[in-house]
């Protein structure tokens, strides 16, 4: 570790050792020559011998040494040496000169705060997406977005850092068989050892607005290997299953980074950064658009093929590479230690580990198989099997999801699970195809499907759980009560009253023998009184005296008008655009206590509740006015009066339409002449000088006036 001190290449001072990474040490110095502070990354005196090491460590000089981003960290220098001088210190030093960003880590900054808001969550995606933006018009993939490699400043900037695992896309230097970067953020085709690029850092991208949005990563395990097969063929949970307060427009641009099939994700940084700019202009839109499978789209390697891949790539020197890491890291700080955790003993064991889980998997499926052939021919009645039947009949609706291959992945939609105690078996039905779900019904003791008066009395999921739709769920069914004889379940249709009246909506709802439940709701696109939606959708076959929720519209909503005060025009915009207003005109004025360019007032107070798409007028600052006074003078030599006269004389000054008297005396003679008289007007140039003798004009003289600052 190089001391305080420390002189390297005649110009950089260190200062201070402000953090480790897996293979290098970064310092803050001082570069002499420029005079500024400058960071420098070390590699570790025992990684200089190692040709590997000291290739990726100059590659990631080399991969952003010609990016100048405001949201990239900037590399300024890089020293290569070869060997030691007698001192053994500067020759032997591998180090980068970097742009000095003060601040923390994402990571960091997520552990000290909790999960961040939508706002903040959106503003650094849209800094982090303009840096890769800038990157990939290079031609530069990162490979390893992650939250330890993003800086946050004081000022909320965002600096993307570590571009040391970068390759240029179009180099022939791709990535090898070794997954690489961290194991929690890396894209499918990087967990398979595939070809990496633009769309692998968008990926990785998601996974972190996904921690930023939630606090926590979707997908986590015990080691490397479980939570790489994670990435390959787990659905992310929706981020608004356990925050409902996100966005839905949010949780739709992440759950479309974090496509399986690159082809579904956004295609350039690009396009994702114009659909996160419209997040709070439409919170709840549906601008999100994921792009269907091809038939031929490549099938996604799974189960033991996967776990043989990913087990190559995650031994030997990468391996080594990653406890390394690991041990770097926790010297650096301790709070982000479990992002670097990985087991250097699984290795010798993972071979007996996947045969273990291969043999359970098999068995496994052997119970499904039993279980569905017994079902089919009544061998699981009797109340002694009753809980293990049922066990078996869940476990069919989760396990042949592990068992498919997923060729086509596509983007998972949930539904809320609706109550069908009580139904008939086709009305049970009916419901849950309207829903999108599956039923698979199983029978009560002393019930069989020959039964014709059998209706729901146990379902899988209760009402309002959150159900994938496709799924499948277990519903039992059993004879009637004696209460229930005397019902009959009619099934009507229910009519669409999207766009009706409430009053209009509530009268055909109730007329066809439903119940009417409402809801409120503000809409920019749906006038105020009327129907936006309805659950279930007019179409549906339910029972009669089924309640149907209609949401009815409150019109335009309201927003409060931020201040704008002291912030420059597109900052005001970006405000005003943030709460779902505009910007109005736009005038001058000069302010001595505004900067020039920014915001004097307001057109509506700041506070004002108003219509969203309200238009506020701004008046922005032409900086402190100068003052001026506009000075001239007149000599008037002519004597108007005859000899031992006298009267009174009045001169005045004209200016296009402005006049001003500059002489007047009642009694003047001859001898008060010439007369030398100097005056100020109304602004500067020329203008003209009327002389008037007892009240008549006598003669005009011009003048020239010139301007004298204060």
């Amino acid at each position: 570790m190089l001391q305080k001190g420390t002189i390297l290449a005649g110009r950089y001072e260190i200062l201070e050792h402000i953090g480790s990474g897996g293979m290098a040490d970064v310092y803050k110095a001082r570069c002499h020559k420029l005079n500024r502070y400058v960071a420098i990354k070390v590699l570790r005196q025992e990684y200089c011998d190692n040709e590997s090491f000291v290739r990726k460590f100059t590659v990631e000089a080399q991969s952003t040494a010609g990016l100048i981003h405001p949201n990239i960290v900037n590399i300024y220098d890089l020293h290569h040496a070869q060997g030691t001088d007698d001192a053994g210190n500067e020759e032997g030093i591998h180090y980068i000169v970097m742009e000095l960003a003060e601040g923390m880590t994402l990571k960091r900054y997520i552990r000290r705060y909790g999960r961040l808001s939508a706002r903040e969550t959106v503003d650094f995606a849209i800094q982090i997406a303009s840096g890769l933006q800038a990157a990939h018009e290079h031609h530069i993939i990162h490979r390893d977005i992650k939250p330890q490699n993003i800086l946050v400043s004081d000022s909320g900037t965002i600096k993307v850092t570590d571009f040391g695992i970068a390759r240029a896309a179009t180099g022939d230097d791709t990535i090898s068989s070794s997954a690489m970067g961290s194991v929690r953020y890396l894209s499918p085709e990087q967990a398979r050892g595939g070809y990496a690029d633009e769309r692998s850092d968008i990926y990785s991208l998601g996974i972190t607005i996904y921690e930023m949005a939630t606090g926590k990563v979707p997908f986590d395990g015990e080691n490397t290997v479980a939570i790489a097969l994670m990435h390959l063929r787990d659905e992310i949970t929706p981020p608004r299953c356990y925050f409902p307060d996100i966005p839905s427009s949010l949780e739709k641009i992440i759950l479309k980074c974090t496509m399986k099939q690159p082809e579904q994700r956004y295609q350039s940084a690009a396009e994702l950064i114009l659909d996160l700019q419209k997040v709070f202009l439409s919170p709840d839109g549906n601008y999100v658009y994921v792009d269907p499978l091809v038939d031929d789209s490549p099938t996604i390697q799974r189960n033991k093929e996967d776990i043989e891949k990913i087990r190559k790539s995650l031994t030997g020197t990468e391996r080594k590479r990653d406890v390394e890491e690991k041990k770097s890291q926790v010297e650096e700080e301790g709070e982000e230690e479990e992002d670097y955790k990985d087991d250097a003993s699984m290795n010798p064991k993972l071979e007996k580990l996947i045969l273990v889980i291969t043999i359970a998997f098999g068995v496994l499926v052997a119970c499904i198989v039993f279980y569905l052939v017994g079902n089919s021919l009544h061998l699981f009645r009797t109340s002694s099997n009753k809980g293990t039947t049922q066990a078996a009949v869940e476990t069919t609706t989760e396990a042949p999801k592990e068992a498919t291959t997923e060729s086509k992945p596509e983007e998972t939609k949930y539904t809320k699970m609706p109550n069908l105690i009580g139904l008939t078996k086709n009305a049970a039905e009916d419901e849950m195809k309207a829903l999108g779900l599956k039923a698979d019904f199983a029978y009560e003791d002393g019930s069989s499907s020959a039964d014709s008066d059998l209706i729901v009395k146990k379902q899988q999921y209760n009402k309002g759980d959150a159900v994938a739709i496709g799924s499948t769920v277990k519903i039992t069914l059993g004879k009637k009560e004696s209460a229930d004889a005397t019902t009959t379940a009619e099934k009507v249709e229910v009519p669409a009253m999207v766009n009706y009246t409430e009053k209009k909506a509530e009268k055909e709802l109730t007329k066809a023998g439903l119940k009417v439940k409402k809801a409120y709701a503000t809409s920019d696109t749906v006038k105020e009184g009327y129907v936006i939606k309805q659950s279930p959708k007019g179409g549906t076959i339910v029972n009669k005296g089924f309640a149907v929720t209609i949401t009815i519209s409150k019109g335009v909503g309201k927003t409060t008008v931020p201040s704008l005060i002291g912030v420059s025009q597109s900052v005001a915009e970006r405000e005003l655009n943030q709460v779902g207003l505009k910007l109005g005109t736009v005038s001058y004025d000069y302010s001595g206590e505004v900067g020039v360019g920014d915001v004097i007032s307001q057109g509506i107070e700041s506070g004002t509740s108003v219509d969203k798409g309200t238009k506020v007028s701004v008046v922005l600052s032409l900086g402190e006015q100068e003052s001026y006074r506009y000075e001239g003078s007149v000599n008037i030599e002519e004597q108007p009066f005859d000899e031992g006269a006298s009267g009174s004389v009045k001169l005045v000054l004209k200016q296009d339409s402005w006049e001003s008297t500059i002489y007047s005396k009642s009694s003047v003679s001859n001898d008060d002449f010439p007369l030398n008289i100097t005056f100020e007007g109304d602004r500067e140039g020329g203008g003209t000088v009327i002389m008037y003798v007892n009240g008549k004009q006598y003669n005009t003289y011009s003048v020239n006036l010139s301007a004298i600052s204060d």
